[in-house]
């Protein structure tokens, strides 16, 4: 595998992507299209297995061209620093969500509106139960498995910070969603590192799904509780991470702990603009360029 040539994997890596666009676009179409989409407890378990399918297939796939089985599961074991490095990377991911919540005020006072973020009505345990799975669980296990866990390492040959921001970009791309560039493609880099820095995936998946549960978590109080109890809340889970990560962050410092020493140059590191030499890989960033025009034309638009 390290003396397959970065064209080579790319392009494995850009057949990978249009399957995973594939399968999250046509699969849902082809399920409302049976009706599936009448009632929202099946349509969410159609999602979560659109969801789970687009990141496994391509895993199948590039292990299948790359010939590449990389050991995700028996390295490193977990240690309690985890946690606070954990605790550290959701400071740093509110801190980008503030800055990106600036940045669509400003664009919304010279007219750029986005959409504001909502769930669905959730009228039941079981619905409320499969809507957390699919936001915070089965993306914290499939997206780590295939971003970090297959092509994370697949590219870690041709350098540590080239592989780290070439995950991060398609982390960034398969969410194709604009107005979330920022927060996601920091969320991208943060995990690279914190995978690489702890050698284990289950803390990049740990990370993962604290963030998804907390912005879940957010989204369901905002809509489903009314007045100072809503308000309330959001403050004390607020005051609680920043608290937990402002410490964590002063531990780990003082113990020179820093995952993004993982960003530092070492050795040669292929450019970025490598992408753009890789056919299949263009083809499978256009073809996530599509996804987000199209997610903007609904959203600006319709």
């Amino acid at each position: 595998m390290k003396n397959t040539p970065l064209k080579y994997r790319l392009n494995v890596i850009g057949g990978g992507l249009i399957i995973f666009i594939a399968i999250r676009t046509y699969l849902p179409m082809a399920a409302q299209a049976l009706g599936l989409r009448d009632n929202f407890n099946v349509w969410l378990a159609v999602y979560m297995f659109t969801l789970a399918l687009a990141c496994l297939a391509p895993v199948a796939f590039i292990e299948k061209m790359a010939d590449f089985h990389p050991v995700l599961f028996e390295k490193r074991k977990l240690e309690p620093v985890h946690g606070l490095m954990v605790l550290q990377s959701m400071l740093i991911f509110i801190g980008l969500a503030v800055i990106n919540s600036l940045i669509l005020g400003v664009l919304g006072k010279v007219g750029i509106n986005f959409p504001a973020q909502s769930l669905e009505p959730i009228d039941s345990m079981l619905t409320l139960v499969l809507y957390f799975i699919f936001s915070a669980v089965v993306p914290a296990i499939c997206e780590e498995l295939f971003l970090r866990g297959i092509v994370l390492n697949l590219l870690m040959p041709n350098g540590r910070r080239f592989a780290i921001l070439a995950s991060a970009v398609l982390f960034t791309v398969m969410h194709t969603q604009i107005q979330s560039f920022l927060p996601v493609f920091g969320a991208g880099v943060v995990l690279a590192c914190i995978y690489l820095y702890t050698g284990n995936i289950f803390v990049s998946m740990a990370l993962h799904f604290v963030n998804n549960a907390y912005s879940f978590i957010m989204l369901y109080m905002q809509q489903r509780v009314n007045g100072i109890s809503a308000v309330g809340f959001s403050a004390f889970v607020m005051s609680v991470l920043l608290v937990g990560g402002s410490c964590s962050w002063m531990y780990l410092n003082k113990h020179n702990i820093n995952i993004f020493d993982c960003l530092k140059k070492e050795g040669r590191n292929a450019r970025i603009s490598k992408f753009f030499a890789s056919p299949v890989m263009v083809l499978g960033l256009i073809s996530c360029a599509m996804a987000v025009f199209s997610q903007l034309y609904a959203d600006l638009v319709l």
